[in-house]
């Protein structure tokens, strides 16, 4: 046994914990390396002195000022790491997390009400196959709806400007008989029942 194994393996055996073998080759590498034997010695003498030592219990204010002297070093801690934290500080603050939760939560009901499906996400969802597939027939559906939506609106528009040359033949046919009846002298009509057509 090495005096780095004897190190590594001090603390089982003080504490009981290696197997009988193991303490047997501890003792008599400690029995044979005077450094392992001063170190087995020490360590075994500070396990007694705790071990005879009352518990202390510590000054009810000792949390609050640990507290109070380290809030400083978080502080200057989080401005020297710099960076997206110094950023992102205000947000981690409670009332912005529950502002998220409270988000999350709405658009979710949206989703519900609007009958959304939202379902997780599987391992064929991933296959580049299946993702181009899904992008090439969602880019088709809106090329097919943008074209349905121009030939609708220029089929309304021809109707509504042949509506429009209708209407105003209409109004130029009404203005010119209009105009022929201002135009036409009066008749006369005499007691025979005839009409005289001035000449």
């Amino acid at each position: 046994m090495t005096c780095s194994e004897f190190e590594i393996r001090l603390c089982d055996y003080l504490d009981g914990a290696s197997a009988a073998t193991e303490r047997r080759e501890l003792e008599e590498h400690a029995s044979g390396c005077q450094l392992c034997a001063a170190l087995l010695a020490d360590a075994v003498a500070v396990q007694q002195f705790v071990g005879r030592v009352e518990p202390v219990e510590a000054p009810p204010e000792l949390v609050t000022g640990i507290l109070y002297r380290t809030r400083d070093v978080r502080s200057r801690a989080w401005a020297m790491a710099g960076g997206w934290r110094v950023w992102f500080r205000p947000l981690l603050q409670p009332r912005f997390a529950m502002s998220m939760a409270m988000t999350i939560l709405s658009v979710s009901l949206l989703y519900r009400v609007a009958g959304v499906q939202i379902r997780q996400l599987e391992v064929a969802d991933l296959s580049p196959v299946k993702i181009w597939q899904t992008v090439d027939d969602t880019v088709n559906r809106a090329w097919n709806r943008g074209v349905k939506f121009y030939q609708n609106i220029r089929f309304i528009y021809e109707i509504m400007d042949q509506w429009r040359a209708l209407q105003a033949e209409d109004e130029q046919a009404r203005e010119a008989e209009e105009a022929k009846k201002q135009a036409a002298p009066p008749r006369k009509v005499e007691p025979s029942g005839r009409t005289e057509t001035p000449r």
